[in-house]
């Protein structure tokens, strides 16, 4: 059997292998980059160190819930069985990436039964999607999660499914709410709205797919609110409202920021499908028969109903579009089902993944330098040291929490005013003074040189000595971005 013939009869197969393939590999090629990557793996690793699966830490002092535990979970799970590297912490983005490819091509089958891999396809050569699945995110999980979900209704409603499949809808629906919380509902509401436009909403009110939500999707969300009272406040005030309504988390508030950040994305994240249907229409192609309204229907709603819910809320990131992806692919593959993909089109598709690819195994090379590569910072301070210490403090500066993954330490954000602390995501774990006013406990101090001077007239106040250990100096940047490094007299003297 020739490797045409192949491919003819096992699409599926083959599709799967090489999203394994482009998917795992190189994904520990590159450290950990700030702010995201290091604070998700992070916050995972303080999981495996407090022994604790339920409450959030950023470190010992302070409790972090910005986001649900899933992709925490997933994290520190990969961590604890392939151990402590970058690798083990993308591992669960990489898996999450081939669930959604697995899924869309099932989606296929419903959408685009003439050619079901063709969807899945689109996603595995889109290059945010597939970008996506080698940093440490929460929208990778969230993606997969809620592309399930969706399959399952489509399974039910527009496959013949078992009623069964809307059990499994709610389930993975839980799923989702527990991998990034509010977000997940929007497909949700792309559910019900479809089936209160067709009068058939009572057929979603089913027992155990509700209790199954219940349970997966709240209950981690009782206990924790249980345990540290006012975390109900912060995640209605904080998490939900001010992301949706003000400009409190700082991300693209203006008026055209969904058009800088959502239109950009979607439009370079489906290269270079996009493309191709441009060049059928010029070239006058047949165009297919259009999909069953109903189907048309629901595909455009889980498209655009979240979409213009992003559009209208005031915090707007890259990623938060990542879902979109999904029914964008199935829609652009049902309009080039009936593309010739020849000779010459098999060869352009192999070199856009290979190009792909390329750029992933390029990171390193490309992000070299760029200041923000813990690894990087990690390897050049360490020989600074004095021995393994049991705290980094970063003095009114960026904290690189991607350093717990590499020096196995706890990092600590202080300020040099006493500010007050909010229940979680606060900016400052504590003041300089308050920090220096703790007994020695094999800290190391890092600070910008602008800033060295003042950190030294707080540390003359104690009564111990700082120690100048050394400085780091960005390559790309130096001088006012440089970073000095010091500790106290007495902080190593004991093992």
């Amino acid at each position: 059997m020739s490797i045409r013939e192949f491919v003819r009869k096992h699409p599926l197969l083959v599709l799967m292998l090489t999203a394994g393939i482009w998917a795992l590999a190189f994904q520990g090629s590159r450290g950990l980059i700030e702010p995201d990557e290091g604070r998700y793996s992070n916050v995972a690793l303080q999981i495996l160190q407090h022994d604790d699966w339920i409450s959030l830490y950023r470190n010992q002092d302070s409790l972090h819930f910005t986001k649900p535990p899933l992709t925490y979970w997933a994290i520190a799970a990969s961590v604890s069985l392939f151990g402590h590297n970058e690798w083990a912490v993308r591992l669960p983005m990489a898996l999450a990436f081939l669930l959604s490819v697995w899924l869309t091509y099932q989606l296929g089958r419903s959408f685009v039964p003439k050619r079901p891999w063709l969807p899945a396809l689109f996603l595995l050569g889109a290059p945010v999607p597939f970008l996506a699945s080698n940093t440490v995110n929460t929208d990778g999980v969230l993606t997969a999660m809620l592309t399930l979900a969706m399959a399952c209704f489509v399974k039910a409603r527009f496959a013949g499914g078992s009623p069964r499949w809307l059990d499994a809808m709610w389930l993975a629906f839980g799923l989702a709410f527990l991998t990034k919380g509010p977000p997940a509902l929007l497909p949700l509401a792309v559910v019900v709205a479809f089936e209160l436009w067709h009068r058939n909403a009572e057929s979603l009110l089913r027992p155990l797919g509700l209790l199954a939500f219940a349970v997966v999707g709240l209950s981690w969300y009782g206990l924790v609110i249980q345990r540290h009272p006012g975390l109900l406040d912060y995640f209605l005030g904080h998490e939900v409202y001010a992301r949706i309504a003000t400009d409190t988390h700082a991300r693209n508030s203006e008026w055209y920021g969904a058009f800088k950040i959502y239109v950009p994305v979607l439009l370079f994240g489906l290269l270079p499908w996009l493309m191709v249907l441009a060049k059928q229409k010029m070239a006058g192609t047949a165009v297919p028969a259009p999909l069953p309204r109903l189907q048309s229907r629901f595909l455009w709603l889980w498209l655009l109903l979240p979409l213009a819910v992003f559009f209208l809320s005031k915090s707007r990131m890259y990623l938060y579009v990542l879902g979109l992806f999904v029914p964008a692919c199935i829609l652009l593959a049902h309009r080039l089902q009936d593309w010739r993909i020849g000779t010459g089109a098999q060869a352009g598709i192999a070199l856009w993944l290979l190009l792909l690819l390329g750029i992933k195994g390029m990171a390193p090379i490309l992000l070299e330098g760029n200041g923000k590569d813990s690894r990087a910072f990690a390897d050049a301070i360490l020989p600074m040291l004095p021995g393994r210490p049991d705290q980094i403090i970063f003095v009114d500066d960026m904290s690189r929490n991607g350093l717990n993954l590499y020096l196995r330490t706890n990092i600590k954000k202080v300020s040099f005013e006493s500010r007050p602390k909010p229940i979680s995501d606060s900016a400052y774990d504590s003041s300089l003074a308050q920090e220096l006013a703790r007994p020695a406990d094999r800290r190391v101090f890092i600070m910008k040189r602008e800033t060295e001077a003042r950190f030294l007239t707080e540390a003359a106040k104690t009564p111990h000595r700082p120690i100048r250990l050394g400085e780091w100096i960005e390559k790309k940047n130096p001088g006012n971005r440089d970073r000095m490094i010091y500790t106290l007299e007495g902080e190593f003297a004991t093992p």
